[in-house]
């Protein structure tokens, strides 16, 4: 196939759908009630762009390293570096502007931000090369990922990251990430695939994804607890939510991946925009009558 560039192919290998993960930036300033201070929203906002940026380049790294497996892949090579929709001067090129456009942003809000994003790119790049070939190291550098841009949007609140926070997401970053190596174990039986797969058992990784989903479950409940809005209300919808996610897992739904899992559940989705609209009345009703009366839309 021809090799060369176009816009299309540039978009397809950003995965943009994989940006919905970036929403973990906002978490911290959305459960510090900071949310309607402009400054610090915006603040949030530009670095989970940053997130966008940073998150894409490593996809285009991965890509190049892994184009010849790509190419053998029934699905993978399908990827525009693969396929040649994306040449590899403009892949290089691409990844150049969004690595230094990601820590660009970051470094522009501040320098613990900065130092963030530069570990998370080096593990990322260190997984790309060495370590997702590592049973158990490769699920915690996926979690790592989200840990870190929660701690990426925590350094634009006052209160930083509660260690309950902490806890809680690295729980559930770890149950998605068991859960993804399941599913690829499950729905690439006896395929060439990931290499790493062949240390992994799939009792094993049972047992890995139901003990991180309890203690993700546990973590949240206390965390709730230990605010002062009535978050503890939304441990029931979080708990359907996160069986609804170990039964797609289960069925082996989309590969288990987390992305993938969302946008294609009707039900995962609407119950948890059901869980985002419960916290955020719960977490800013008052704030919100407030605004509504200043501006006399409720009397």
């Amino acid at each position: 196939m021809k090799k060369g560039f176009s816009f299309g192919a540039v978009l397809k290998e950003m995965r943009i759908k994989s940006w919905l993960k970036n929403v973990f930036v906002l978490s911290p300033i959305v459960f510090s009630l900071e949310m309607f201070e402009w400054d610090r929203l915006l603040k949030a906002v530009i670095l989970a762009l940053a997130f966008c940026l940073i998150s894409s380049a490593i996809y285009v790294i991965n890509d190049i390293s892994d184009v010849e497996k790509d190419r053998n892949h029934k699905v993978k090579r399908n990827r525009p570096i693969a396929s040649g929709q994306l040449s590899f001067p403009c892949a290089w090129v691409l990844f150049a502007v969004l690595l230094l456009g990601g820590l660009g942003l970051a470094a522009w809000i501040n320098l613990d931000a900065l130092a963030f994003v530069i570990v998370y790119s080096l593990i990322n790049l260190l997984y790309s090369k060495w370590l997702k070939r590592m049973p158990i190291i490769d699920c915690f550098c996926i979690a790592a990922g989200f840990v870190l841009r929660v701690l990426v949007g925590g350094t634009v609140v006052s209160a930083g990251v509660s260690h309950w926070m902490f806890l809680t997401v690295v729980a559930l970053s770890l149950f998605m990430a068991f859960g993804k190596r399941r599913g690829e174990m499950c729905n690439h039986l006896g395929e060439e695939t990931r290499s790493v797969l062949d240390y992994y058992d799939k009792n094993f990784l049972d047992g890995a994804v139901f003990m991180c989903a309890a203690l993700a479950m546990v973590f949240y409940s206390l965390w709730s607890i230990s605010q002062e809005s009535n978050l503890v209300y939304t441990v029931p919808v979080v708990l359907f939510i996160v069986t609804r996610y170990l039964l797609l897992v289960f069925k082996g739904k989309g590969e288990a991946d987390p992305t993938t899992l969302f946008l294609s559940d009707v039900t995962l989705w609407i119950s948890c925009g059901i869980c985002a609209i419960m916290m955020v009345v719960m977490l800013y009703g008052t704030q919100l009558m407030d605004i509504f009366v200043g501006k006399g839309i409720i009397k």
